[in-house]
């Protein structure tokens, strides 16, 4: 029986190993003065001037000179279709981009093995109870 409480929380534990994210939105204005930067090797989100909504995946884009190049996606709320072309800097409304937050993370992971103890040291005592007390 200690085994499947064992083999429980080790599953949930794995589960609960992925790392919380963030999105964060970077306006034109911050990464034209230089407050921000835009991270090649993730994954980036745009907003057009006419709210058209682009995704592009690390690796599948390209910034050179006034525009950004590559090969994504056009999202909309019904659907997502393939693009490939190149975005002037002047349509950019905001840029948009995946944060890990290692302190959420590490947070979430301590909360679930503090639960899981006190769970686990319930389970000992009670258990430890009966033994002493049988029936």
């Amino acid at each position: 029986m200690f085994k499947k409480y064992t083999i429980g929380f080790l599953i949930l534990s794995i589960i609960n190993f992925t790392s919380c994210y963030y999105s964060e939105v970077i306006s034109k204005k911050d990464v034209d003065e230089g407050q921000a930067q835009i991270n090649l090797s993730e994954a980036l989100y745009i907003t057009t001037k006419d709210y058209t909504r682009y995704h592009f995946l690390a690796g599948n884009y390209r910034i050179a000179k006034d525009s950004l190049f590559g090969k994504g996606t056009i999202e909309s709320p019904l659907s997502a279709t393939s693009y490939q072309g190149s975005v002037a800097f002047t349509d950019i409304i905001s840029f948009e981009q995946k944060k890990s937050d290692a302190v959420g993370t590490i947070g979430l992971i301590a909360g679930i093995v503090v639960v899981g103890m006190l769970v686990l040291g319930l389970i000992l005592t009670a258990e430890v109870s009966d033994a002493f007390t049988p029936n």
